[in-house]
């Protein structure tokens, strides 16, 4: 059996979008994208809250496989820090319409209080610009296992070829 896999999504600094985008999960447009300040001042005073506003910028539209995609049961959102902002549970993906025709959406919504842990701890991703990428669920250190005083909870042990 192959070895599952957790989705990572490394969001961008947050801009505003000049055209516009329905959010498939809310249906509700999406005029942002990416990690800014102003979501660091929210996740300070309503961290459920920001949560939500996270996957609502990030959960689309995105060049990736859908196949894979669908075997993952999470998306890690973590920001251009390689800090964890959303933990998400995926349930689907749509396919984009009109000018996204390559591009898909994750379905799905903030997973529950059992993954609080490892909010604001690092995911130490392997060095490509692919904002997608996926890691092995056995190499993540398992929430109920984050100790105080834990900064990282995965680290890429894989070398990486040097050119």
């Amino acid at each position: 059996m192959a070895a599952r896999e957790i989705m990572t999504i490394q969001i961008r600094d947050g801009i505003d979008l000049d055209f516009d985008e329905i959010d498939r999960n809310t249906n509700t447009p999406r005029t942002r994208i990416g990690w800014d300040e102003a979501l660091a001042s929210l996740e300070a005073v309503d961290p459920r809250a920001a949560r939500e506003e996270v996957w609502h910028r990030s959960s689309g539209w995105w060049k990736l496989e859908p196949g894979r995609a669908i075997r993952c049961d999470l998306a890690i959102v973590i920001d251009p820090n390689k800090i964890v902002r959303c933990v998400a549970n995926i349930d689907g993906v749509i396919k984009g319409g009109d000018y996204r025709q390559d591009r898909i959406q994750l379905l799905g919504s903030v997973a529950g209080p059992e993954y609080d842990p490892w909010y604001g701890k690092l995911v130490q991703r392997n060095a490509s610009k692919n904002p997608i990428a996926y890691i092995d669920e056995q190499a993540i250190l398992p929430p109920k296992d984050v100790a105080d005083g834990t900064t990282v909870i995965y680290e890429d042990k894989r070398k990486t070829a040097s050119r």
